[in-house]
């Protein structure tokens, strides 16, 4: 069971991404539709729960759309049981240490290269499918660059095996920063670009998350060098394309 999302990643093709935030399989059907190629659910910043993902994960497989999720934090439990549930891989906030990093990267990988336990579930079938996801699947594992420390491991980071990209929380970094939300920012500029470096050297992917759902600001970010890139967000979208002129409100 190959993971076609890390195999476009490692051939630095452009993967552009949905974001859900409201875990349903009716709105993750009709952003599958769209044609991202993969789709992550918020665990960090909505309150979705473990119980949501494998409707939402369904509606996404339907259409060939990776799952991914973005954990609340550097859980490997929960990781764990994400990837048990047929999660692609998975998106790890605020990392700034190459080495707590591998840790819990570890525990995503089945021995002997992890510390994975092994069990039947969702993603393999049930057993069904056991023999092939043990032996073939490798999940999409992808750091947060959204502190200056962050920026400062940058390079170690992208230097682990397990590590397919890196990706910038923009607010959160420019928050960090001192400059929440100004991403004209001298400072904010000289990280992403520092960011963009180690990745080119690492010859891994920079992602980035274009949470404003514009056409042309995602054709700047891919025109940039972002390959895996976060393209708004279900409710962003959806208030952008249903808010009301001004003159009849």
């Amino acid at each position: 069971m190959n993971n076609i999302l890390k195999e476009r990643l490692a051939s630095n093709k452009v993967c552009i991404g949905g974001w859900i935030t409201a875990p349903t399989p009716v709105v993750a059907e009709a952003m599958a539709r769209v044609g991202f190629h993969w789709v992550a659910v918020d665990m960090e910043h909505a309150p979705i729960s473990e119980g949501d993902l494998q409707g939402v994960f369904i509606a996404l497989e339907k259409y060939d759309v990776a799952p991914m999720v973005r954990l609340p934090f550097a859980d490997p439990s929960l990781g764990r049981r994400v990837l048990d549930a047929g999660a692609a891989g998975l998106i790890v906030p605020a990392v700034e240490d190459a080495i707590k990093f591998g840790e819990f990267a570890a525990h995503c990988f089945y021995p002997p290269k992890g510390t994975r336990g092994v069990g039947l579930s969702r993603c393999n079938g049930w057993g069904e499918t056991f023999e092939d996801y043990l032996e073939n699947f490798q999940p999409v594992l992808v750091p947060q660059i959204e502190t200056v420390h962050g920026v400062a491991a940058a390079q170690e980071i992208l230097a682990l095996d397990e590590v397919d990209a890196i990706f910038v929380g923009p607010y959160d970094l420019s928050a960090n920063l001192g400059e929440r939300g100004d991403f004209s920012a001298a400072e904010f500029k000289k990280s992403i670009e520092a960011i963009r470096r180690a990745c080119t050297s690492a010859m891994k992917p920079a992602g980035i998350h274009q949470v404003d759902p514009d056409p042309n600001a995602l054709r700047n970010q891919v025109e940039a060098g972002f390959r895996f890139v976060a393209y708004g967000t279900d409710m962003i979208a959806m208030r952008a394309a249903l808010e009301l002129p001004k003159n009849i409100q």
